[in-house]
């Protein structure tokens, strides 16, 4: 059993919430799926660096920290060390999800960050941590394979800020970061939805297989409608330039950026590209995002079909690609 963890007095690890009872949803049973994956491998440098960093009583924040996968794989590092864990997430189905698998570990606690629709942002950590913790604040920030995924880089690096303690660190990885340094094999993973979609209209159009879903090809509106949805999943990269700036702009040093070659499995790829099919492949058989309609099974097999054979041609038949995965350590500068 891990060693017992003093959480500041008035701190409750399991929010009195309604989502953390809900039913664990098919979604984020899928997503956390991908911990299995190889390409999951660009955990491994974050975690080595938070197992060197940590010590007993320091409390940990793992930002977007989705269904635990960063927190458990730190737990199998650490042993029984006496360090919190707070997991922060922006979707009650992840968040639930890891509820689920951590809860019975005292060192671990949850927070939800809900999108304020009124004022067309997500809640602040200000807005949803306690008093108590707010004023003890935190001793580092992990934030791994989602920092891409805010588009107000400042307004959530500052909220880090505000929680962060002086002279202590964030930690962050992506494989979704602009790099000039990058060599020219190597994949912004997210740029593979782009790339395949193209690929895909291509085999709809040739392929009587899929003759089916041809019209909505030249229906430019919806189309359109089917690209921002897409984007708005899968966000347009971002050079390396603008993270490492909004970080010196809202209080931190940058002591290092760094970038690794992870390699990524097709069949791994099309698995987890699979779960997000609605905004990957979406105008396949329409979304009730888009389109207010839920696909049939026989155009849901179409779309997944489509999704396989796009990969395989996109990557030239082979079984792996090459990705460029970047990691930035920075220090919180004194108040």
């Amino acid at each position: 059993m891990p060693k017992p963890y003093v959480w500041p007095d008035g701190f409750e690890r399991v929010p009195r919430e309604e989502w953390v009872d809900r039913p664990i949803d098919d979604l984020a049973r899928s997503y956390d799926r991908v911990r299995r994956h190889g390409w999951y491998a660009n955990l491994d440098p974050v975690v080595e660096e938070l197992r060197a960093y940590v010590h007993p009583g320091d409390i940990l924040m793992d930002y977007s920290g989705g269904t635990g996968i960063l927190v458990d794989r730190l737990r199998s590092r650490i042993g029984d060390l006496a360090i919190g864990m707070l997991i922060v997430d922006a979707s009650a189905k992840f968040l639930r999800f890891a509820v689920d698998v951590l809860r019975g570990d005292p060192r671990t606690a949850f927070r939800l960050l809900r999108y304020l629709k009124d004022a067309g942002r997500l809640q602040s950590l200000e807005e949803v941590i306690d008093p108590p913790m707010l004023r003890r604040g935190v001793d580092a920030i992990a934030c791994t394979n989602a920092i891409h995924l805010y588009p107000e880089l400042d307004r959530t690096l500052a909220s880090w800020s505000a929680l962060l303690r002086p002279a202590h660190y964030v930690f962050i990885n992506s494989g979704n970061i602009l790099d000039r340094n990058a060599a020219s094999d190597e994949w912004i993973i997210d740029t593979t939805v782009a790339a395949l979609n193209e690929v895909a209209e291509r085999l709809v159009r040739e392929d009587e297989r899929y003759a089916a879903h041809r019209a909505v090809l030249t229906d430019r509106a919806r189309m359109a409608a089917y690209s921002e949805y897409r984007d708005q999943v899968f966000l347009p990269p971002r050079a390396l330039s603008r993270y490492l700036e909004s970080l010196e702009r809202t209080g931190f040093a940058v002591e290092d950026a760094s970038a690794r070659r992870i390699i990524a499995t097709v069949s791994e790829w099309h698995e987890f590209l699979k779960t997000y099919s609605d905004a990957v492949l979406g105008w396949i058989g329409g979304t009730e995002k888009v389109e207010g309609r839920v696909p049939g099974a026989d155009a849901l097999r179409d779309r997944d079909e489509v999704l396989r054979r796009s990969l395989g041609e996109l990557f030239g038949g082979a079984d792996t690609f090459p990705c460029r995965w970047t990691f930035i350590r920075a220090k919180r500068r004194a108040r």
